[in-house]
C-alpha cells in the first residue's frame, strides 16, 4: 500500500468544499486572491503520482542542513506564491487534524540547493511512478519528487497532495 503524492484534478478540487474554503480564507487573511483551481488539463501521460515509501532520514537531514523543513511539514502544495506555511484545520491522508500547505513556488526555491547538492539532472522522467521506477537512492529520490511535484503544480496550476 503506502502513501502517494498526487496531482489533484479539477473535479476532485471542486468537490473538496472544506479545503477549498479554508485555503481561500487563509489566502485572504494574507491579502491574497483565492486559488482559482487548476488552470490547464494534465495530459494522461504527464499525470503525477509517486509512492512515498523509501526511508526519509537522509532527506530529512538534507532538509535540515538547507533550512528546508517546510518541505517535510507540508501535506499539500498549491501554485500560489506565499511565504511560510498555511495550516488548515482539516485533516488529510497524512494528518487527521490539519492540512499544512506550502506554496509550490516556495517548495521549488527550497529544493533547488538540495538538487544542486545531490547533482539532480534538470530533465527527469515524467508520468505516473516515473521517479519511483528510475531513482534508487532515497535522498535523490525525495529531492526529485519534491522538485518534480512543485514544477508539476506550477506547470498545470494544480494542487499536489498525499493520498
Amino acid at each position: 500500500m503506502g502513501m502517494y503524492l498526487v496531482d489533484v484534478g479539477p473535479d476532485s478540487w471542486a468537490h473538496d468544499d472544506v479545503l477549498r474554503t479554508l485555503l481561500d480564507r487563509a489566502l485572504a487573511e494574507r491579502g491574497l486572491d483565492p486559488y482559482a483551481g487548476q488552470s490547464l488539463t494534465v495530459p494522461p501521460q504527464d499525470s503525477f503520482e509517486e509512492k512515498i515509501s523509501p526511508p526519509m532520514d537522509g532527506f530529512a537531514r538534507l532538509c535540515d542542513r538547507h533550512g528546508a523543513g517546510d518541505v517535510l511539514e507540508a501535506a499539500m502544495l498549491v501554485p500560489v506564491p506565499f511565504d511560510g506555511l498555511i495550516r488548515l484545520p482539516a485533516g488529510n491522508a497524512y494528518d487527521d487534524e490539519q492540512t499544512v500547505v506550502l506554496s509550490a513556488h516556495r517548495a521549488l526555491d527550497l529544493v533547488a540547493p538540495m538538487a544542486a547538492e545531490v547533482g539532480l539532472p534538470v530533465a527527469l522522467p515524467r508520468g505516473t511512478l516515473a521517479l519511483s521506477n528510475s531513482i534508487e537512492d532515497p535522498v535523490t529520490f525525495y529531492v526529485a519528487v519534491y522538485r518534480q511535484a512543485a514544477e508539476h503544480s506550477l506547470r498545470y496550476g494544480c494542487p499536489m497532495t498525499y493520498m
